[in-house]
């Protein structure tokens, strides 16, 4: 409980009482009551209890790890530079982690040696703390999580000096070895891992769906089938990209929705690396009609045609979508 004390100035009384900044320095402000000893005194202890209830969960010794991962996502994480897709990702695994006992460890009290226990269960497998079995993860999913728990301790050691030191500098990343025959001959088709894609069966009942009800939808999702795009890959396509004669794209920005801005906006390609993408006489035929149809409501609309949701730099630009 903080201490505090009241002096009488004039008529009137005051109150002053300790307080602690982030940085452990103590000062003492003083407030003005009333002319009433009784009752500047009743205030100072009501100021009092409302500062000790808000320090309360200020104070990193009562931070978890959960509460500095929110903190790190709103501060660093979203106004950082990192791409929408992976600030996404790395959202999902920040609840993933906060649903696991390590995410209501005290920040202050966390020791590497429960860290390197909570990576080994996920790049080795092994019980869960409710009991269950854990199979382990695949080497992309636990570098993701790396990645999000050495960024945000880091974030807890600078700016906001929760601790003073990283524990993720301490853990290692331990995995199986490969367990496979390098000499094997033939496979059994239940021995190779197929890439999850929607079946070609799918695909016509979703075109067939989409095209009876004229959704624009269709094209860009067309194109990400038969080029083998990201779905924002192919919304960013202009028609400069494409090279219908040599039958080949050129893959040069993206589109997605920023959740700061509230808005879909474009950006670059994952990496920020262009690439061509080849592609054969059926996605062909689908641009050289959606060309055909384009220019023919261009012509029909005139300038209505254009949209008024793009830059004035942006209009003249013939953007696919």
């Amino acid at each position: 409980m903080a201490k505090g004390s009241v002096r009488k100035k004039g008529k009137k009384w005051y109150y002053r009482f300790y307080v602690v900044d982030e940085y452990g320095n103590r000062s003492q402000p003083e407030f003005p009551g009333t002319e009433s000893k009784s009752e500047t005194e009743a205030l100072m202890r009501q100021a009092i209890a409302d500062y000790e209830a808000k320090q309360f969960i200020a104070k990193a010794k009562n931070i978890t790890v959960g509460d500095m991962l929110d903190m790190w996502v709103e501060e660093e994480l979203k106004p950082g530079p990192l791409e929408n897709s992976t600030v996404s990702a790395y959202i999902e695994t920040v609840g993933r982690i906060k649903k696991h006992p390590i995410g209501n460890c005290k920040l202050k009290t966390l020791k590497p040696e429960s860290l390197q226990s909570f990576m080994d269960l996920l790049s080795l497998g092994g019980t869960k703390p409710d009991g269950s079995e854990a199979k382990a993860l695949k080497t992309g999913s636990i570098l993701q999580y790396s990645a999000v728990l050495r960024g945000s301790f880091r974030f807890a050691v600078f700016p906001k000096r929760l601790i003073t030191f990283n524990p993720m500098d301490y853990v290692v990343w331990r995995y199986k070895p490969d367990d496979c025959d390098l000499f094997v001959d033939d496979e059994s088709e239940d021995d190779i891992e197929e890439t999850p894609i929607i079946s070609y069966e799918k695909f016509i009942t979703l075109n067939e769906v989409l095209g009876e009800k004229n959704n624009p939808a269709l094209l860009p999702i067309q194109i990400a089938y038969y080029a083998g795009l990201r779905i924002g890959e192919a919304c960013g396509l202009a028609w400069p990209d494409i090279n219908l004669k040599e039958q080949c794209l050129t893959v040069r920005r993206s589109m997605g929705y920023n959740s700061l801005r509230k808005r879909v906006v474009l950006g670059t390609v994952k990496r920020r690396r262009k690439r061509i993408v080849d592609f054969g006489d059926t996605l062909t035929e689908i641009l050289r009609n959606a060309q055909k149809e384009q220019m023919k409501n261009s012509l029909e609309y005139g300038p209505l045609y254009l949209s008024e949701l793009l830059p004035d730099r942006q209009r003249q630009k013939p953007y696919i979508l």
